[in-house]
């Protein structure tokens, strides 16, 4: 980068005063969130932002803190942090060998992981905690995306950047120890906004979030080019979009609970599918999530054809999805969108919106 030389004025003997305008620095930028698992409602975010500041800081630095960097180096084309460097390997050992476990693995490892992200994010301006609903212990425990959260945002403080959080979603928080998480993260931030105001009423049970802002969804400024145009809808029947996914809420019910639960919310699918295939429609099942969305298709896909229903002579699509230009593809060729994923709904929204 060159250095400016400026003119501002003469001096009493005519010459030119200058001052030498040394370079800005490289703006260095890391994005945190719930990335690397498959989630495309969580890529999409992702992808938005990084859209967005690549357009309006050209020479900036740009990485994420990820649970599968090279899953991110993939598709976004973006150097990425391990969001842990343990991979520890689920087993059922005794009283005695989880003891040993937790002594001379688990608390090694998590200083390794503090001293690794202050030590990766030095000369890092800012971390942005990028949208994605992760404000929550749904289907995890305190140590699970609290902790993940508090301790980013707590080595960046450390490490000397700024944290913001930008347009970020709150699920349901049950825990004493993931409500402390969240709120020590939250005040290490300099800034916060999310992404409805359901989300920054949900927190107010546990941070005073009232100078906080409420903006759209990220992936409302994803780039208008992205979007596939809408299809020929010259097709007798009318199709549905159908998201499916695993709903097993591991604080509210027993393991028991959760499968009887989780079969009773197939059983209704299957009605709901019969349905429309008897008043004439033809349906495609969505996915959101290429990882955890996987078993539910098949699950579903098993019940249909258990009462007769297949696939191919209902006009039920079932492609599956494993990026975000794929699940819009998908989102173009709908009339309607039912599903129990946030993204599927708002990309659909957004699709018909940029038609």
């Amino acid at each position: 980068m060159s250095t400016n030389v400026v003119k501002v004025g003469t001096t009493a003997c005519g010459d030119e005063r200058q001052v030498v305008r040394r370079p800005k620095p490289t703006a260095k930028v890391a994005f945190f969130g719930i990335f690397g698992i498959q989630n495309l409602g969580n890529e999409c975010t992702l992808q938005a932002i990084v859209h967005n500041a690549r357009e309006r800081l050209s020479d900036g630095q740009f990485c994420a803190i990820s649970f599968d960097p090279s899953d991110t180096l993939r598709r976004h084309n973006l150097a990425a942090f391990p969001m842990s460097y343990q991979n520890f390997t689920r087993v059922r050992p005794g009283r005695l060998a989880k003891v040993f476990r937790i002594l001379f693995r688990r608390i090694p490892g998590e200083l390794m992981d503090w001293a690794k992200a202050v030590k990766g994010l030095r000369g890092t301006d800012l971390v942005v905690m990028t949208g994605t609903g992760m404000l929550t212990d749904y289907s995890t425990t305190a140590f699970g995306f609290p902790y993940h959260v508090f301790r980013w945002a707590l080595a960046s403080r450390l490490a000397g950047c700024k944290v913001r959080f930008v347009g970020v979603g709150v699920g349901p928080i049950y825990q004493r120890l993931s409500r402390k998480f969240i709120r020590w993260a939250l005040r290490l931030a300099d800034y916060g906004s999310f992404r409805d105001e359901f989300s920054r009423n949900r927190i107010a049970r546990v941070f005073d979030s009232s100078r906080d802002y409420v903006f759209p969804d990220l992936a409302f400024s994803m780039p208008k080019s992205i979007f596939p145009a809408r299809r020929d809808r010259g097709r007798q029947k009318q199709q549905i979009g159908l998201g499916v996914m695993d709903h097993r809420d591991i604080h509210l019910l027993t393991t028991n609970e959760q499968e009887a639960a989780y079969s009773a919310y197939l059983d209704k699918m299957c009605e709901f599918v019969e349905w429309l295939v008897k008043h004439d429609y033809q349906v495609r099942i969505l996915q959101g999530d290429a990882k955890h969305d996987v078993a539910p298709r098949a699950e579903l896909k098993s019940r249909l054809e258990q009462r007769g229903i297949r696939y191919e002579e209902a006009g039920i699509f079932d492609g599956g999805s494993s990026s975000v230009e794929e699940l819009l593809d998908q989102l173009a060729q709908v009339d309607m969108v039912v599903s129990p994923r946030f993204h599927n709904l708002l990309l659909a929204w957004i699709s018909t919106d940029n038609s």
